[in-house]
């Protein structure tokens, strides 16, 4: 039997049955795992308490024919109860696990980083909807498919205001004017901000002024189903 010391972020939690529980976990250093916690839906059950989504907590786990199970909590903190207190909040960390669930799947620190900060700071005062933008426009970054916006796809030329022409998501990039006569709805105001998501720190985001939220969070949406 392993004995392993890690952290984990809930995703998601199942009963199965009528006493024992399911939770989807995303580890530190193993990434999305099915975690078993037998008698886990009763209240005397010593793991209750970090079984929500958007809980984090640290502590020893075993292994055992490639499952995994909690042997212990040493450190645990439930930021749903201060996400769920708003209605936005909490659509804003549902949106957030769904995404991850569905396109997260290898272990990688960095994005575990990423999703331990957004539950954090989703207890804070933010725009909930620049907040989804920079989780999509990080997420995509951190897994080595974001967008080229520097330079025209095509011919590598360098992309400015004058010489912007279109977006294109089939390609990876924006391209010129020399290499298309295509109008594009993703005007030259949205690429400089989707320069600024890649590298802006979360205490800054609300310093961002993007003029097409709505916009911008479709087209990485569509890059990311398209792209990943």
């Amino acid at each position: 039997m392993d004995f392993i010391k890690d952290e984990a972020i809930v995703l998601r939690k199942s009963p199965a049955g009528d006493y024992d529980l399911s939770i989807t976990v995303y580890l530190r250093k193993y990434g999305k795992e099915n975690i078993y916690i037998p008698k886990g839906q009763l209240l005397k059950s010593p793991f209750l308490h970090a079984t929500e989504p958007f809980t984090w907590f640290k502590g020893i786990f075993t292994k055992r024919r490639e499952k995994f199970f909690i042997k212990e909590i040493d450190k645990s903190r439930a930021l749903g109860i201060l996400i769920s207190k708003e209605k936005d909040r909490f659509e804003t960390a549902y949106f957030i696990t769904e995404l991850f669930n569905r396109y997260v799947i290898f272990p990688d620190e960095k994005v575990f980083i990423l999703l331990k900060k957004s539950i954090y700071y989703l207890t804070q005062e933010i725009d909930t909807e620049v907040f989804k933008l920079n989780f999509l426009a990080k997420l995509i970054f951190l897994s080595g498919i974001f967008p080229e916006v520097d330079v025209c796809v095509r011919c590598g030329k360098m992309i400015t205001e004058k010489t912007y022409k279109m977006f294109s998501i089939p390609e990876g990039g924006t391209v010129c004017k020399n290499c298309s006569k295509s109008k594009s709805y993703i005007q030259y105001c949205d690429i400089k901000n989707l320069r600024e998501l890649k590298i802006v720190n979360f205490k800054n985001l609300n310093k961002l002024k993007i003029k097409n939220v709505g916009k911008l969070h479709h087209l990485l949406l569509e890059y990311l189903s398209k792209n990943y």
